[in-house]
């Protein structure tokens, strides 16, 4: 029996409106989420942060190997240790004091391990060992207020004068032991700590379709409390044109500064290193901007990254003005940073 012209045209249309539908379903990819219980990943991680203060630039890079092992994988999430090792810092250009400051607390945290969940979907969920990472901070950051837990005893012949050098020497303690509380508190503590931990999960798990841009207005955080600040994200995967097996991601996030006035100032006061923002003002600030671009190099088929980039730029009048780029490569992959910048010139 041979169909009738109608139905043979209703047909091929069924047809190639299911053909053009694999075809499309076939375009969109995902990005596989890796974690299997027990791996551990090693990467050689490379930081480099410029600012300029008082009107003089500085430049210092920091290197380590970031060690990545997962510890528990199943239908809840996921947990995994961080851990870096043969953390070393250097003054590229200007005054090298931060620099000497910063290199004994590397020293302290090398091989220190930090625990960190994530949800089913492979995003950052919260820091397991939050409470001892801060106790370690504080326990780290005393020594540099000038004093200790356990001061040198008074050498003095007056009772009375003693005793009192001593309350003042314990008021004095109190007072710098309760300013680094508040200072590295943990809201603080757990931002510092995972900010690159959630730059490499943000997009994993999440399915894209090669060469289209997607937009949305997922919040930035703000650079030391984690706040959500009203932004603007642009996102873009496309295909290695030597590997179809290798993916690159690129994003750029962007502060809005039309969105909502306190975040802002509160994100001025941040960057400024001042409490101003605490009090009433009028407007919003001006010149103030907080813009992220990343970039990842994955494999399609187990999600595996190469190379992750971030470049986070913050500035804020004349009081404000830093750029810190983060690399990390993982050992083993085949791309270089070499290689990458390259085909980025072209």
């Amino acid at each position: 029996m041979i169909a009738s012209p109608r139905l043979a045209a209703t047909l091929s249309l069924l047809l190639l409106a299911n053909v053009a539908y694999a075809a499309n379903a076939a375009e969109a990819v995902r990005w596989p989420i890796p974690w299997k219980a027990g791996d551990t990943w090693v990467y050689e991680t490379e930081s480099i942060d410029h600012e300029v203060e008082d009107g003089k630039p500085k430049t210092m890079r920091t290197t380590d190997r970031t060690e990545i092992r997962v510890d528990d994988a199943g239908k809840q999430g996921y947990v995994q240790t961080w851990t870096s090792r043969d953390s070393r810092i250097e003054a590229v250009e200007g005054d090298r004091s931060s620099a000497d400051t910063i290199a004994p607390i590397l020293d302290q945290f090398d091989g220190y391990g930090v625990v960190v969940e994530l949800d089913s979907d492979g995003q950052y969920r919260r820091m397991r060992n939050l409470d001892e990472t801060t106790t370690k901070v504080r326990t780290i950051m005393m020594p540099l207020t000038g004093l200790s837990e356990d001061p040198a005893p008074i050498d003095s012949d007056d009772k009375l004068a003693k005793a009192g050098q001593e309350a003042m020497q314990e008021i004095t303690r109190l007072n710098l032991k309760a300013m680094l509380e508040t200072f590295f508190n943990h809201e603080k503590v757990e931002v510092m700590t995972t900010e690159h931990i959630r730059s490499f999960t943000r997009f994993m798990g999440q399915r894209f379709t090669p060469g289209k841009t997607y937009r949305d207005n997922a919040p930035l955080s703000s650079p030391t409390r984690g706040r959500p600040l009203p932004a603007t994200r642009e996102y873009v995967l496309d295909i290695d044109k030597d590997d179809a097996n290798l993916a690159r991601l690129r994003w750029t996030h962007t502060l809005d500064t039309r969105g909502d006035a306190e975040s802002l100032w509160l994100l001025a006061s941040e960057l400024a290193g001042n409490a101003a923002a605490e009090f009433p003002h009028a407007g919003r600030p001006e010149n103030l901007a907080l813009h992220e671009e990343g970039f990842a190099l994955f494999h399609l088929d187990t999600g595996t990254i190469d190379l992750i980039q971030t470049i986070t730029t913050s500035r804020y009048g004349d009081t404000h003005d830093e750029r810190e780029r983060n690399r990390m490569r993982r050992v083993g992959a085949t791309r270089t940073w070499a290689q990458e910048d390259a085909a980025a010139k072209h």
